[in-house]
């Protein structure tokens, strides 16, 4: 490394004897700058001879969705992450739609893996027919960054690694588990324990959308942010036992600039950030043990994640579409799963309980309704994300700001190593009543019937297609559009999609 140090030396040399003028110091700062450069080209040259090249990864997930039925378009259509409100229609609206939503990264790594550099982009969700994206000829704007951050190991131990940029993040997959801006460290404990610190920044300026009043205040340096700061803890307890703890603290404390809106529909943490102070704290505990019994395996999994904090600057928009005149709110809300089962190797039985809490009084001072941060759950067919997850009522384990509550009974089988089949029985119900057509109050949202089958018919290339009907419960009345709102849920809903996935 004397190369290094010879340049580092005469950039500071030149540096020091030109600081007289403002030009000089110009100078010597680009002294500074290129002896710098040069120290980190010589650098990656004296590495790259020693590790002789970097080692090259494509990878691929080529998601073809299809919508081959429905007859309720608009609830499907609905608002998990766009804060439409739609409702259940008396007729309805049959639709079927094919769509993609593809996603390609690239890694870079030292054969030592020291250093590796990743890159992400994603196509979609778009669908066939529609837009420019999808219409005839292409030529759409449609491709978005999807990651890019660089992961390193520290000196002195490899295992102990730093991400810096936009990554994927994974504070627990009911709380948090998407992509997001941040510096995360992740390590071993010991044998047997790893732990995993996260700094991640969301927006809360609302840049450029001078148009309905947001634009950022003069006195704003542009430097805040919604803020995040998570500590995860995991252990092999036992042989049998798996155990792990998560603290998640979330600030945002930026410049008011107005007063922001919660929509009950659209009720997630991104959602408020904008013209919103909070303070909010998620802890949380997870469980999984699983034993041998005669012929077989019996699981039982756990999460409990408990919040608290409180929530200025927000009105907050009900289900019912009344606006609560409060502008300041006190959070506490609770999460609770429970899966049992036996896995017998061909097949498997689960039982999942579900609660996530909700809101019982919308006017109030109080949110008591568990809100993730930014998810996208799949354990319902009809209420929440699946395979056209992009156009799914809910993204989140919890329907509106009335939570969600079910009991699920789900048997997986396989045929043979190519075939799958799933089926499975949930009866879903709100944590919380809601107020019917009727002036009466329910939360009993219906049974569900689903089943969905899965063919392998290459190593990396899935085919598969499921179904789903709901019969209605009372609750479904407070979705559907007001002229059939009766106090009884008349709209039951009938569902099938399909997807052929490749990935690499």
């Amino acid at each position: 490394m004397q190369v290094e140090k010879s340049l580092l030396t005469t950039a500071i040399t030149s540096a020091s004897h030109k600081i007289k003028t403002k030009q000089s110091i110009m100078k010597g700062l680009r002294g500074i700058h290129l002896g710098v450069a040069g120290c980190l080209v010589a650098g990656v040259l004296t590495t790259a001879g020693s590790v002789h090249a970097a080692q090259f990864k494509f990878n691929g997930d080529m998601n073809n969705r299809f919508q081959l039925y429905s007859n309720q378009r608009d609830w499907f259509n609905g608002s998990g992450g766009t804060g439409k409100r739609e409702t259940l229609k008396s007729s309805g609206e049959r639709e079927n739609y094919a769509e993609i939503k593809y996603r390609f990264w690239f890694e870079a790594a030292t054969d030592n893996n020291e250093v590796k550099g990743v890159y992400a982009i994603e196509v979609g969700g778009v669908r066939f027919g529609e837009g420019s994206a999808g219409d005839f000829s292409g030529d759409g704007t449609n491709l978005e960054t999807r990651w890019a951050y660089i992961d390193f190991g520290l000196p002195d131990s490899l295992d102990h690694r730093i991400k810096v940029g936009l990554q994927p993040v994974t504070v627990d997959q009911h709380l948090w588990h998407e992509t997001a801006m941040g510096v995360m460290l992740s390590g071993p404990l010991s044998n047997s324990s790893n732990y995993q610190l996260l700094w991640a920044r969301g927006d809360s300026s609302n840049e450029g959308d001078s148009a309905q009043g947001k634009q950022d205040s003069a006195t704003d340096d542009g430097f805040d942010g919604a803020d995040n700061f998570s500590l995860n803890l995991s252990s092999q307890l036992t042989p049998e036992l798996k155990g792990g703890a998560f603290v998640l603290y979330q600030t945002n404390d930026q410049i008011s600039e107005g007063t922001g809106t919660l929509d009950a529909i659209n009720y997630e943490i991104k959602s408020i950030a904008d013209n919103s102070k909070y303070d909010l704290l998620s802890i949380g505990a997870t469980g999984d043990y699983s034993t041998a019994i005669d012929s077989g395996k019996f699981f039982a999994k756990g999460t409990a994640i408990y919040q608290n904090g409180d929530i200025e600057g927000l009105n907050f928009k009900s289900l019912g579409g009344s606006v609560n005149s409060a502008t300041s709110y006190d959070v506490d809300a609770y999460f609770l799963r429970a899966d049992l089962g036996i896995d017998y190797g061909a097949t498997k039985w689960t039982y999942t309980f579900w609660y996530a809490s909700g809101d019982s009084n919308d006017s109030d001072k109080d949110l008591d309704a568990f809100i993730a941060t930014d998810v996208d759950i799949n354990e319902s067919m009809i209420f929440q994300e699946n395979f056209t997850d992009d156009d799914y009522f809910a993204e989140t384990p919890y329907l509106a700001n009335k939570g969600f509550l079910f009991n699920k009974v789900q048997v997986e089988h396989k045929i043979s190593s190519k075939v799958k089949l799933t089926g499975m029985a949930i009866y879903n119900m709100l944590a919380e009543d809601v107020t019917l057509g009727d002036g009466s109050k329910d939360n009993a949202l219906g049974l569900e019937l689903g089943g969905r089958v899965s063919y392998k018919l290459y190593a990396n290339l899935e085919l598969a297609a499921e179904a789903a009907y709901l019969i209605a419960g009372d609750a479904m009345d407070a979705f559907e559009e007001s002229s059939i709102q009766d106090g009884k849920g008349s709209k039951n809903i009938f569902h099938t999609a399909a997807r052929m996935r490749y990935k690499f």
